[in-house]
């Protein structure tokens, strides 16, 4: 039987790879938006296949902090503020941050990634 984490994780890195593709193209908003949907997709396959409730933006938060008592890693809510950093900064709506505040996040975002894809079950 195939987990939802199973699921989820490929089209995690997908999501990743295009905010890879648009930030070689210097489309920083399609980066930034891409980066963000990456982590949020690892989060939600986790929070399904643990039976874990949450709602909007604002439940990944829930998430971060069951992962972080359920697995003590404390690194993890780090990473996850790269991720939120994407997501709310003014890049991800208007296109007017630079290249190293999307850039920097998506390498945080690339170990958070790999981080919640090996966490035990």
């Amino acid at each position: 039987m195939t987990t939802q984490v199973e699921t989820y994780i490929p089209t995690s890195w997908k999501f990743f790879a295009k905010a890879h593709e648009a930030l070689a193209q210097d489309d920083l908003l399609q980066a930034s938006r891409k980066g963000w949907y990456s982590a949020a997709y690892m989060l939600r396959g986790i929070a399904r296949t643990k039976g874990w409730r949450y709602s909007g933006f604002q439940g990944f938060y829930e998430v971060i902090e069951f992962l972080w008592v359920e697995y003590e890693d404390e690194e993890i809510d780090d990473l996850f503020s790269a991720a939120c950093a994407l997501e709310l900064n003014f890049n991800f709506y208007e296109g007017w941050d630079s290249r190293d505040t999307v850039e920097y996040p998506l390498e945080r975002v690339s170990k958070l990634l790999r981080k919640l894809e090996n966490l035990p079950a």
